[in-house]
């Protein structure tokens, strides 16, 4: 995927992720990689940028800043918040599989 970026291959970087309709792969806790998206400007040439952990809490479904304080209220690393969230379940999967359930009951 950087490879592609870097190069300005737009078919590549795509190919990487999938089409639109495609499932968006998971944010993974196991290692903390950056997760990049392509951006044209007005000349269209691309560019990556890393997600902010505010980012990936809306992608999560998760309020906003709500890894961004630990439990004295003490400021908490882009690096652990990153890991946090990677360690979560996203809410709408967790909302589904427990309307599920309490439908069955």
């Amino acid at each position: 995927m950087r490879s592609a970026a870097i190069d300005k291959n737009k078919t590549g970087f795509i190919g990487s992720f999938g089409r639109t309709d495609d499932p968006f792969p998971t944010l993974l806790a196991g290692s903390v990689n950056y997760f990049s998206f392509w951006y044209e400007g007005e000349e269209k040439e691309g560019f990556i940028r890393q997600l902010t952990p505010l980012e990936c809490e809306r992608l999560m479904g998760l309020p906003e800043g709500w890894t961004a304080l630990g439990h004295k209220d003490e400021t908490i690393s882009d690096y652990a918040r990153y890991k946090a969230i990677g360690n979560a379940i996203a809410l709408p999967c967790a909302e589904y599989i427990m309307a599920g359930i309490a439908e069955s009951l």
